[in-house]
């Protein structure tokens, strides 16, 4: 690895901590206000829509596998396979936030806008704030996929993809599945 690729990785590598770390911060607020009113996230959680959650987290560990799938095709000079897999991926982040966009449009339906409570506006601000993330994983494999040579730009821009997916499968426990 050259200077100049090593220069890249980590330029990537410090835009995932600091999203890691601003995640962190959202995640210790949450846990923190969590343990201080149980019954309101108890509540909450209920009133989520679980098999959106569960979708949309299949949808985004679909598009790890896809992006990844894509890598390996680029090196096995398969350039086409590797275009299929980057739009598997942009089309998986698409649903994920079209059922993201069909949960809010339900939860304001039903009056559980931010605001509402402590848990729904944290659930909009942090499941907000990752869609932001997603819509910007989308901008870069958009970008990839565009590119023609992609040997080193892929893999970092997998690397974002796969963290922003990580941080969902914190968010979905946290929103969806954790029980008082």
């Amino acid at each position: 690895m050259n200077n100049e690729t090593r220069r890249y990785h980590l330029a990537v590598w410090i835009v995932i901590a600091s999203e890691a770390l601003l995640f962190a911060g959202l995640f210790a607020l949450y846990w923190s206000y969590r343990a201080e009113v149980p019954s309101l996230f108890a509540s909450g959680i209920t009133q989520d829509v679980h098999w959106i959650g569960a979708l949309n987290t299949f949808l985004l560990l679909t598009s790890s596998f896809s992006i990844a799938w894509s890598i390996l095709q680029t090196r096995n000079g398969r350039r086409r396979a590797a275009t299929v897999s980057l739009v598997v991926t942009l089309a998986l982040g698409a649903a994920f936030l079209v059922f993201k966009l069909l949960e809010w449009g339900m939860h304001a339906r039903d009056g559980l806008v931010p605001g509402s409570s402590l848990f729904f506006t944290l659930y909009y601000l942090m499941t907000g704030l990752h869609a932001l993330h997603v819509i910007a994983g989308m901008t870069l494999v958009t970008w990839v996929t565009l590119r023609r040579e992609r040997d080193l730009a892929l893999p970092l821009v997998a690397l974002y993809w796969h963290f922003v997916d990580v941080v969902w499968v914190f968010l979905w426990p946290m929103f969806y599945l954790a029980k008082p």
